[in-house]
């Protein structure tokens, strides 16, 4: 004798595949996350900017230390030095051409540090129409102490 199975009446509740439902909740979420990523590339490109400022601000302030202390006499001065360069690091001496950054120095006596010994200080920030404080994150400081040895 043969037993056939009966032909289930709810045969279509055994097809795979997703609901309405899941897929409006999986669209919903993609949408969700595409909306923020224009937020999350803008937030990136500012930081890889600014970090690429700073860093050459940071090349610009060591050139004038090395520059410095490679002179065979460095005397302190009293006054803080000036100059302005373009974005390219060149120094800028036409009042019309365009200044990207300021760059200040300082060479004071250190005499806690021993005789002969000078603090050279290095400052370069953003370049400003009004000459005002600079943003302090854009801003780079150098700092060091240089001693001569008689020969």
């Amino acid at each position: 004798m043969c037993i056939t199975t009966p032909c289930s009446t709810h045969a279509y509740l055994r097809q795979e595949g997703f609901s309405l439902v899941e897929v409006l909740i999986a669209v919903g979420i993609f949408i969700t996350t595409a909306a923020f990523m224009p937020q999350l590339f803008s937030g990136a490109l500012r930081a890889n900017v600014d970090a690429g400022a700073i860093t050459w601000a940071t090349t610009l302030a060591a050139q004038k230390l090395e520059e410095l202390t490679a002179q065979p006499r460095l005397d302190p001065i009293g006054d803080e030095s000036l100059d302005y360069l373009d974005r390219y690091g060149q120094p800028v001496a036409d009042e019309e051409a365009p200044r990207a950054y300021t760059r200040r120095w300082r060479i004071e006596s250190a005499p806690l540090a021993g005789a002969g010994t000078v603090a050279i200080r290095v400052e370069v920030a953003p370049y400003t129409e009004d000459d005002t404080a600079p943003d302090p994150r854009g801003t780079v400081r150098l700092a060091t102490l240089h001693t001569r040895t008689a020969p």
